[in-house]
């Protein structure tokens, strides 16, 4: 577990979504620890290891993996890190990305996104909600239309339980004035510096143009309002993604590996004694 000054040292320098405790908990059911610079989460025999350091002068990442397996004796170890050097060998659990950050204040727009703005301010309206069937029902779709993976199926179906234990995140919802739910984003503002650009998601039958880039310049104003530097916009996914958060002006920043490490934990002596 963690105590009260490792979780303000992780707000304050946090710049991941991953570095999001209540969004890693709900989506994984681990336990979050702090291990020299380093976040990692517990879940029974299976280890998370954050590798990207909350520290200006971090120790090695490749130092810090024997003291973590030593500590947690995990069965396996879904290691993720912008370097694996210098690591033990593992399955590689999606392809290589980069994380996109928008720095702020966003000075300006690009007039085709100003103008997507404005087209869907005049049938939409964007205020903070709360998670409910609407929004449910939106994922449960969206889930149906796309060639998912496993884990990312189960992402998806935890957003309910990331965004109702999260004190962090809002839930921005952009509806018709009759009230009809067309899109909404989830941004979490969980770090001292930087705000993140966590879900968007849009309905397949009641579709207004622009409704995500308006969605997108509240978050903007949203962040920017609450003092915070960048925006974290997730990783680059695949090439529509990439050109969404491109022509707001973000930019690759951050290398992104993840592999699965499966390993043989040490024979624990006091166990096997209680057994003879």
């Amino acid at each position: 577990m963690l105590k009260r000054k490792e979780s303000d040292h992780i707000y304050q320098h946090a710049y991941v979504p991953e570095h999001l405790i209540d969004y890693v908990t709900a989506v994984s059911g681990g336990t979050p620890y702090y291990v020299q610079d380093y976040l990692c989460y517990l879940q029974r025999n299976h280890l998370i290891f954050i590798g990207f350091p909350l520290s200006a002068n971090p120790v090695k990442l490749s130092q810090v993996y024997p003291a973590v397996c030593e500590r947690f004796n995990p069965h396996s170890i879904t290691l993720v890190a912008d370097d694996l050097s210098g690591l033990p060998e593992g399955e590689e659990t999606q392809p290589a990305d980069r994380y996109y950050r928008l720095d702020l204040p966003l000075k300006s727009l690009n007039p085709d996104v100003a103008y997507m703005v404005r087209r869907a301010q005049r049938e939409l309206k964007i205020e903070v909600g709360r998670f409910g069937r609407e929004h449910k029902k939106i994922i449960k779709d969206f889930v149906g239309r796309q060639n998912l993976s496993a884990a990312q199926i189960h992402i998806f179906k935890n957003v309910s339980t990331y965004i109702k234990r999260s004190t962090s995140a809002y839930l921005l919802e952009a509806r018709k004035s009759s009230g009809r739910l067309v899109a909404f984003s989830i941004v979490d503002l969980g770090s001292a510096q930087h705000a993140f650009y966590q879900f968007n998601f849009r309905s397949g039958k009641a579709s207004v143009p622009g409704a995500s880039d308006y969605l997108f310049d509240e978050m903007v104003r949203l962040a920017q309002s609450k003092g915070k530097r960048a925006i974290n916009l997730g990783l680059g996914v695949h090439p529509g993604i990439r050109r969404f958060k491109e022509k707001w002006g973000g930019k690759a920043f951050l290398e992104h590996r993840s592999v699965l490490i499966q390993r043989e934990p040490a024979l624990d002596i006091s166990k096997l004694s209680k057994k003879l």
